[in-house]
């Protein structure tokens, strides 16, 4: 069990309440919202079982058969923005639903139960997210350079941390992610002081694909505007043997499906003395 402290406070948070009062102007508002025009949609029939339903929040996780088109066969989470839909579902039910797919962002639409469970499955185990005063392991990662390095390396920063993984296909989760921090990185590169105090580190949890080569090429479609070199802005692997631990830690939850890495989302707020300040879940 790991110990839990109060969170810190005094001037060695001042920079991370900073960029966390920018982080929440980004977050709080996601990239769907800030568009007027509703964008073009793409719509896929999916046929599946309901895995994980939860009726307040959160998404509906199924297991669904091959989407044509879209993807293959593979257990996922997806949206549900009219939560009236989700009522009498539990997991087990055999449903059919439309998936809708726009530039940022994704959604089910039509849910429709063709076979009611004949006994309800086990849902899947909450995870725990950190808790505001907990200390961030000293976990190693390999940047898009190759290089291997040690959170520690980051302490005295206020440190936004998330993760992703390359082949995402949905537009609102990795995509998304990825979105919101260039705006981050481009509002903080606006002010000297609070850019020199803080950091940002997007972890891959597939180290099996994402190498160091990989990272680079696909960070440099965020950062090549606001931070070239990545010196603001990492693309990191966390290494296989060390991966299960620091996801634990983080609140992030992740199993293959195929070619797919089903997951969750986790963002952290790390204040300069590497404790955990806040932590975002969902979507």
């Amino acid at each position: 069990m790991r110990a839990t402290h109060r969170a810190p406070t005094g001037k060695p948070l001042q920079n991370g309440l900073a960029a966390f009062l920018v982080l929440v102007a980004v977050l709080t508002c996601p990239v769907a919202c800030r568009h007027k025009a509703e964008p073009p949609s793409r719509r896929y029939h999916l046929k599946g079982t309901v895995i994980d339903v939860s009726p307040n929040s959160g998404p509906l996780v199924v297991s669904h058969e091959a989407i044509p088109g879209f993807m293959g066969a593979m257990t996922m989470g997806y949206a549900v923005r009219d939560r009236r839909a989700l009522a009498g579902l539990s997991a087990g039910d055999e449903i059919t639903a439309d998936v809708v797919v726009q530039d940022d962002g994704s959604w089910l639409e039509n849910i429709v139960v063709v076979k009611k469970a004949a006994s309800r499955l086990q849902a899947l185990t909450p995870v725990r997210p950190p808790e505001p005063g907990e200390t961030v392991p000293d976990f190693s990662f390999v940047n898009q350079y190759g290089r291997t390095e040690h959170f520690s390396r980051l302490h005295g920063k206020a440190v936004l941390l998330t993760f992703i993984y390359t082949r995402c296909p949905l537009p609102d989760y990795c995509p998304r992610m990825n979105l919101n921090f260039a705006e981050i990185n481009l509002a903080l590169s606006r002010r000297k002081q609070l850019y020199s105090a803080t950091h940002l580190l997007s972890v891959s949890f597939d180290p099996k694909h994402d190498t160091p080569s990989v990272l680079k090429s696909y960070g440099q479609d965020f950062t090549a505007k606001t931070d070239p070199g990545f010196h603001h802005w990492e693309f990191v692997v966390v290494p296989q043997q060390e991966l299960r631990q620091v996801a634990q830690f983080f609140g992030l939850s992740y199993w293959q499906e195929g070619a797919q890495i089903v997951h969750s989302m986790s963002t952290t707020l790390v204040a300069p003395d590497g404790r955990v300040y806040k932590w975002y879940g969902g979507q």
